[in-house]
């Protein structure tokens, strides 16, 4: 949990030994688009992940480095303990710090670190006067989330949000309902909410899903 009464993290206890990582927002935001990056296999993805966070005088290994099964324990006790610590969400809908929902709740995605960028940067300069660019490397993670979470409802990183969240309701009218579908298409993420929503199903979910389609389209034949 954040907490002004203690220092800010910035290393991780290896098996009795301390190990400093690199907690600056800029890049943790790099180890999520690396995460994100469907091209990399998981083994890499690992690696590279790894490589990121811990912080290592020249010719200095990765802890473990000969011990893949130890190495994952590490991956996962880091983002779970370390970079997700205390960012617990009261909504219905929980989503983790890159912005993905997290394993087992519904799959709704209203905000992404990486896509929403320049609605991110433009709102910590326009309220908080804090160019992001020049951070980097300097403002920890908690710092930055502590802020994000904390913008105005005015800002425009927040009312992007609000808008992907906005449900037509039947008291509005037909000009009303045209500007919302409208807004949502103009500030849709990358996946659709068909997209998402198809890749949290199992797969005979996604059997009987691409039927339906199928024979919505007359894709096929009775018998």
């Amino acid at each position: 949990m954040f907490s002004l009464a203690e220092k800010l993290e910035s290393s991780v206890e290896i098996d009795g030994k301390e190990y400093e990582l690199d907690l600056s927002f800029d890049n943790i935001l790099l180890v999520f688009k690396v995460i994100n990056d469907k091209e990399i296999d998981d083994l890499s993805r690992l690696f590279v992940c790894l490589d990121l966070l811990f912080i290592r005088n020249d010719g200095e290994e990765l802890p473990f480095q000969d011990n893949l099964m130890k190495q994952v324990e590490i991956y996962k006790n880091i983002m779970e303990k370390v970079i997700a610590r205390g960012k617990k969400q009261k909504q219905k809908q929980k989503l983790d710090l890159a912005g993905e929902p997290i394993e087992g709740e519904p799959k709704t995605q209203y905000y992404s670190l990486e896509q929403d960028a320049e609605y991110i940067f433009a709102s910590f300069l326009y309220y908080y006067n804090i160019n992001l660019f020049h951070e980097q490397g300097k403002m920890h993670w908690y710092e930055f989330n502590a802020l994000l979470v904390s913008l105005s409802d005015d800002s425009m990183f927040k009312r992007v949000v609000h808008i992907r969240q906005q449900k037509v309701t039947k008291d509005m009218t037909a000009e009303q309902k045209e500007i919302l579908k409208e807004q949502q298409a103009m500030f849709a993420l990358e996946h659709s909410q068909n997209d998402v929503d198809f890749e949290s199903m199992d797969l005979a979910e996604k059997r009987e899903y691409a039927l339906k389609q199928l024979e919505k389209e007359g894709g096929v034949m009775n018998g």
